[in-house]
Parts: C-alpha cells; structure tokens; sequence
C-alpha cells in the first residue's frame, strides 16, 4: 500500500513539473489571421480592368459591408491614405499596403472597390470613382506596420545605448509566425548576443497568438508586449539566460 501511495506522489509531482515547466495553454487563432486582403471580399467576383481587379455593383447593404473592409484592411496591416466620410451614404476612402493599395467606396446602394498596385489603382480611380478622388485629396497622417516596428527598434536601439551596449543587425533564427504585419530583428552585444525580434499586429489576440506559435517551438524565448497605440508589438528575445535578463532589465528599466 505504501509503495502505492509512493508512486502516486511521484506520478503527481511529476505531473505539477510538466504543467508547470512545459505545459502551454493553447490560444485560439484569431478570426483575422493570414489573410492579404479582406475576408470580406475574399468571395467577391472581381474583374480585371488593365492591371488592376475591380468590384462594381449594386448591394443591398453597400454602407455595412464598406465599413467591414474598413475594418479589416486595417487588421491585415493597410493604412489610410486619404478619405472622405463626412456623408454617412456617400463615401470613400484609400489604403496602402507596400506596393499594394485598395480604393473603396459606396454611394447609397453601389459598391465600388479597386485594387491592385499603388500606382495602377490611382490611375484607375481617376476614371472609375465614387463621391471622390484620390488623386484630389490630401494625404492623411497615417502609420503603418513597418514604421511602427521601426520606430520600435530605434527606441530599443536607444535604451541599449544609454546603457553602453552596442546593437548590430541581425537575422532572427529562431522560430517564426507564418504571419505578420511587419518584423525588425537586430543583436543586443550582451554577454554572448541577444537576438531581439519585433513583430507589428493589428490587435492584442494576434500577439498573444503568436508569442503560443513560438513559445511551442521554443520555450526558452522570453516575450515582451507593447501596445503601439493603432498597432501591438510583441518583443521576442533569444539567447542565454542571463544575457536576455539583462536585456529585460534594459528595456524594462525606467527613463531617467
């Protein structure tokens, strides 16, 4: 009886280390993951115009699903260029992507939607246009992924420097999410090197999945969050112990 109880202990202790040390609780996959162009138009029938797709039709519901790609176009990482929505039944408005650029708009029950590269789909909406123009309107002050993770990289750049350690460019080799807005990697010379990796999504429940993407391949990687106001961050940092603890304590560590 006794050595029963005696495996029983051991099969329990064993049981609270592996949830403790090696257990990850499993995070959901957003609903917006992976997607290069709206979920909403992913079933649209497109025609092709020059070097640009087009949707041009009459839709019951034409302001409703103008405001879903709204949403999602910044989801997946588009920012907007220039726009018009002071009529609540006629408006439009202009994404960039990179090289690639969406324009969108509807008038009452027509739905219009261009996209393709930049420069194509500006020329496009000079002829095929709804309550406005691109081409007639200022730019708006908008950022995007890419700078973000910039911006991002160069506050840490900062943080490493005040505290005399240098930072030189460097690939991320450990494990990657097979999506992303955008990413900046770069080595912290702290004891041995510390590789840091920025990642730019659109919400909190992408970088929570994505830190679980990693963290199953890896789980010596140390994560930090931070919210980039329009985007999230997460901040993966790989090396020996000591040396990211050390970096932690760097970036983590108050401005004077």
């Amino acid at each position: 009886m006794k050595k029963v109880l005696a495996l029983v202990a051991i099969l329990i202790l064993v049981g609270l280390i592996y949830w403790e040390y090696y257990y990850i609780e499993p995070v959901p996959k957003p609903e917006i993951w992976g997607y290069t162009d709206p979920p909403s138009l992913v079933n649209m029938s497109w025609k092709k115009i020059g070097s640009v797709e087009v949707v041009n039709k009459t839709i019951e519901n034409a302001g409703g699903l103008y405001g879903s790609v709204l949403s999602e176009l910044s989801k997946i990482g588009y920012s907007m260029v220039s726009g018009n929505w002071s009529s609540k039944t006629c408006q439009w408005s202009y994404w960039t992507r990179g090289t690639k650029s969406y324009y969108l708009a509807y008038n009452g029950t027509r739905f219009l939607v261009i996209r393709g590269e930049t420069g194509a789909v500006l020329n496009a909406s000079d002829e095929h246009w709804l309550c406005g123009r691109p081409l007639d309107s200022s730019p708006l002050p908008s950022p995007s992924p890419w700078k973000v993770a910039e911006a991002m990289a160069i506050s840490l750049g900062n943080k490493f420097m005040k505290n005399n350690v240098t930072t030189t460019p460097s690939n991320w080799t450990g494990p990657m999410p097979d999506w992303y807005l955008a990413k900046f990697s770069f080595k912290a010379n702290v004891g041995e090197g510390v590789e840091v990796l920025i990642l730019v999504y659109s919400s909190d429940d992408q970088v929570k999945y994505a830190e679980y993407v990693m963290k199953k391949e890896d789980r010596s990687i140390k994560f930090l969050r931070n919210d980039g106001g329009d985007y999230y961050a997460l901040i993966a940092l790989k090396g020996r112990k000591a040396d990211v603890d050390k970096a932690i304590e760097i970036i983590q560590k108050p401005e004077s």
